[in-house]
């Protein structure tokens, strides 16, 4: 018996430490597959997403392996929490972990920006000089830094958005002054003052499905000589606490069609408290003749 359970304990442990290390092995694949298909063709959103799609079946077993749950229907729930967690932090932990990931969103986010540059003339900014003078508000400015950056003038971007910041009623709250502050996040990054910018990022960061912030994020910090273990820690949602809300939401609907049931009822029943007793008696006899009681 003791050695059956000693042969348990270890396959256990043995799967434990295999789902941990899946993960460095799939960052490895990933970065294989975006290697190769970089040699053949520039990379794009749709290269990364085949090179998931090529990746993610070879670690399903490993994936199901670490979800310890006797319930099949939970146990196919948590395998597809664990793999959408699984693409989600793939997006960031390449960027310190995959040169060739990380170089392709530098090249796009730097090709961004001299695109922009290219589509702006001067005279664009004449129109937001009065826009300024007339209506010197936190929108005015913060579309005058717009067209300052696009034209390089980095100095002249920052004054206007910390003044758009200034201005605006609503400064305090970070959905309000989001394009703002991923602005002025972007003119740190353009005067190498990364780790301000990664500070700004987790300023805004709105969650573990706001992926564009969290790979600016990665990215600012990388060039700060950030590793992975700077990714802070997303807020997980803890699948037996979603479990739990869906009984509980279940339940909730249940109660409340019985509550409904019951005062239907009560209503019908207070309805007929004003007809004639004689009713009941009625009923009775129109049952008993139904069901042959008292018949011969």
């Amino acid at each position: 018996m003791k050695f059956i359970v000693t042969i348990l304990m270890y396959a256990v442990g043995a799967l434990a430490i295999k789902a941990q290390t899946y993960k460095s092995d799939f960052r490895a694949d990933m970065c294989d597959c975006l290697t190769e298909e970089n040699l053949k063709r520039t990379l794009t959103e749709n290269a990364y997403k085949a090179c998931l799609r090529e990746t993610l079946p070879k670690y399903a077993t490993q994936i199901d392996a670490q979800v310890m749950e006797a319930d099949v229907n939970k146990k196919y729930y948590l395998g597809q929490i664990a793999r959408k967690d699984l693409l989600l932090s793939m997006q960031t932990e390449l960027i310190y972990t995959c040169e060739t990931y990380y170089k392709h969103l530098n090249y796009q986010r730097t090709s961004k920006k001299l695109i922009a540059r290219e589509n702006v003339k001067e005279s664009d900014l004449e129109k937001y000089d009065q826009m300024v003078a007339l209506t010197p508000n936190a929108m005015s400015y913060f579309m005058r830094a717009e067209v300052q950056f696009k034209l390089g003038d980095i100095k002249a971007t920052e004054a206007d958005v910390n003044k758009s910041l200034e201005l605006n009623p609503n400064k305090e709250n970070v959905k309000s002054t989001r394009h703002q502050l991923l602005l002025l996040a972007w003119v740190y990054e353009e005067q190498e003052r990364f780790k301000e910018a990664v500070a700004l990022y987790d300023k805004i960061y709105f969650g573990e499905l706001d992926t564009e912030v969290a790979k600016l994020r990665a990215l600012a910090d990388k060039k700060a000589g950030g590793t992975m273990a700077n990714i802070p820690a997303v807020k997980e949602i803890e699948s037996n606490k979603e479990t739990k809300a869906v009984t509980r939401r279940s339940k909730t609907e249940n109660n409340k069609s019985s509550e409904a049931t019951v005062t239907k009822s009560n209503k019908s029943n207070r309805g007929n408290t004003t007809k004639p007793i004689e009713n009941k008696a009625k009923d009775t006899s129109k049952l008993r003749k139904l069901f042959k009681i008292g018949n011969e």
